[in-house]
């Protein structure tokens, strides 16, 4: 690492950039040596540090302790930087300016000017910015029950940009420049939502006093901000920083904005990568809308061709797809399973009724007898904290002594291990919290627990000897969906965004450890599900926003599913050994929450045979109910 934390060979931020920066942070002293230096760093770049002292109206000292402060050694490490940056700047014919645009400047010299400090603004925000939080923030928004956005004088054009953006793809977004409306929005927030404030200095009090309301009440919060010493920065779970090389105070703005819609455009892209089927129907409905208001010509042409800026996902959208997918006979006779032999039951995280129910495949889900067992945590239904409303999670597992356990997680942050077929209080468990947006949870040998969490982008091993949410090993995997434990290569495998990782689990019980052994890239981004092909040792099924994937753990690499079962944003998947049907579920179109289902679909011998349907749920995953095929 160099002395200024950046990684050998990586761009850093400029001077100029390192003083916008930190200026939040200066004292008196400190902000006149940062303005001699900003207006004008060609001279200083050429005298010594008694005159620069001198010009900034301060003592030689105080000039050491601000070139301590932005990161350089001293004032020679200061001059040399300099050096370097103007003499890169007069190399390029284009570079944008340090000081005023004259009045007597053309307007073509002034086109150029303002262009090159809008271009230049975007390309060093786009060098500096921190690709894992847009990341991670993507997912929370992707994820989220609601969005608001927080941002009030020109930040508020950039706020209702964004979150037109993010509406037309389905994203439930609100923001206001009025901040009595806002923080009426406010209020609504709770777990499972995002707050981005959006403030080019990253202190405007009202954005700030908004994502302090946000945080209080559960919800994920992020800031879009200039400045990484801001007071937005330490308000926020994350931060994305925007940055201009102008210090030109009559258009800074201009590149500012530049660079903040740049961060929001890339915002917006990635979330809708994670829902492309979805967002390009969306967006080919809106253009049949507004074709109605274009010239003849263009509507003509709106009825026949995609949406002007839809996008192109490698499979088809999810309509297309639920098209081209052979039909299934629903619901067959009670007491007909059409599944070979004697089915294994079925386990389904139910949203609708926050609980975890197990289900006879052998009869019709309409009837109670349906129901073989339930389960749910005895919590305050008016605790706005308590950890459980939405089960995403749920797994038969058995320890070495032979006793059985469901393993059950919840987005809300619950993460435990019930007895079964006991029930009652949860054996162990603990609170991962909201914002982290548990999805997947595995019992290791020993007696661990590995869990996997979607908004906080990580994987956990935690003690199960202890009964709080401490000593836990982690690794960061944004966008972590699942894991799963495979005896035969003694590997924990866990799903994220865009990787397939194999985790080598050490240490004692009480203090374990977790380290990467292999990663693989996923075909299609947006990974969701991971499981055993129980009917094929050495395989995985893995989903993805896209398609339907096995992969050989043996020669490492994926191997395509078949065609009935490659179906777009498919939320679980799973082989019974006993008869090698498969299982799997897709969130009904225009579901209120764009997850869940009220129904399974089985497949046999790669053909769709049976779907099964639990009238007023809202299933997000399914499990086959045993310890050898899930």
């Amino acid at each position: 690492m160099m002395q200024d934390g950046s990684t050998p060979g990586a761009e850093v931020p400029t001077v100029l950039e390192r003083i916008a920066a930190a200026r939040p942070t200066f004292s008196a002293g400190l902000i006149r040596v940062a303005d001699a230096i900003s207006r004008s760093p060609e001279l200083t770049a050429n005298i010594g540090i008694v005159e620069l002292a001198q010009a900034a109206g301060t003592s030689v000292g105080t000039v050491t302790r601000f070139c301590r402060v932005i990161g350089l050694d001293g004032y020679t490490a200061l001059r040399l930087a300099l050096a370097t940056e103007l003499g890169q700047a007069a190399a390029d014919l284009d570079a944008d300016p340090t000081g005023e645009i004259e009045p007597s400047a053309s307007a073509r010299d002034t086109v150029k000017l303002i262009a090159a400090s809008s271009v230049n603004a975007i390309r060093r925000t786009a060098t500096l910015l921190d690709t894992e939080a847009l990341n991670r923030l993507a997912v929370a928004v992707d994820e989220a029950r609601q969005v608001q956005i927080f941002a009030f004088g020109g930040s508020a054009q950039i706020a209702r940009y964004l979150a037109d953006q993010l509406v037309g793809i389905g994203v439930v977004t609100l923001t206001s420049p009025d901040v009595t409306t806002a923080a009426a929005h406010a209020v609504t927030l709770g777990p499972g939502d995002v707050a981005i404030a959006i403030s080019h200095s990253g202190t405007a009090q009202h954005a700030l006093d908004l994502l302090s309301v946000a945080r209080e009440r559960g919800a994920f919060t992020a800031g879009i901000t200039s400045s990484m010493h801001a007071p937005l920065v330490t308000e926020a779970d994350l931060t994305l920083v925007t940055t201009a090389r102008s210090t030109t105070a009559r258009y800074r703005g201009t590149a500012g904005r530049h660079a903040q819609l740049f961060v929001t455009d890339a915002l917006y892209v990635r979330v809708s990568q994670r829902r492309a089927g979805q967002a390009n129907r969306l967006l080919t409905l809106a253009g049949q809308a507004t074709a109605p208001y274009q010239t003849r010509g263009e509507h003509r042409a709106a009825r026949t061709d995609p949406a002007p800026g839809a996008l192109t996902p490698a499979v088809a959208t999810d309509a297309a797809q639920r098209a081209s997918t052979p039909a299934v006979v629903n619901d067959p006779a009670p007491g007909a399973s059409m599944l070979p032999g004697a089915s294994t039951p079925v386990v389904v995280t139910e949203q609708a009724s926050g609980g975890i129910l197990v289900l006879d495949t052998d009869q019709d889900w309409a009837t109670e007898s349906a129901v073989r067992w339930s389960w749910r945590p005895e919590v305050e239904a008016d605790d706005p904290d308590r950890p459980w409303r939405c089960p995403t999670d749920a797994r038969l597992r058995r320890d070495a002594s032979g006793q059985q356990y469901l393993l059950v997680a919840d987005s809300y942050g619950l993460l435990a291990m019930v007895r079964y077929p006991e029930g009652g209080a949860a054996a162990w468990s603990v609170h991962a919290g909201a914002a982290a947006n548990p999805h997947g949870i595995e019992l290791l040998p020993g007696g661990n627990i590995a869990a996997a969490a979607s908004t906080g982008g990580w994987v956990r091993i935690y003690p199960a000897s202890q009964p709080d949410a401490t000593g836990y090993a982690e690794d960061r995997l944004p966008g972590a969906h699942e894991v799963l434990w495979r005896a035969d290569d003694g590997g924990l495998w866990a799903i994220g965004d865009t990787l397939l990782v194999r985790y080598e689990v050490g240490g004692p019980a009480a203090a374990p450890t977790l380290r990467r052994a292999a990663s693989h890239d996923l075909p299609t981004a947006g990974g969701h599900d991971l499981q055993p092909d129980a009917g094929e040792p050495g395989l995985l099924w893995v989903t993805t926003r896209h398609g339907v994937y096995r992969f050989d753990t043996v020669a490492g690499e994926f191997v395509a599913g078949a065609p009935a079962w490659d179906r777009p944003d498919v939320k679980s998947v799973g082989t019974d050994r006993r008869s090698g049907a498969v299982l799997q579920t897709t969130p009904q179109p225009d579901e209120e929450c764009g997850w869940g289902t009220d129904r399974v679909d089985f497949f046999v011998g790669e053909e769709p045979r049976v779907s099964k349907t639990l009238p007023g749920a809202r299933i997000y995953r399914a499990r086959w109910f045993a310890t050898d095929s899930n």
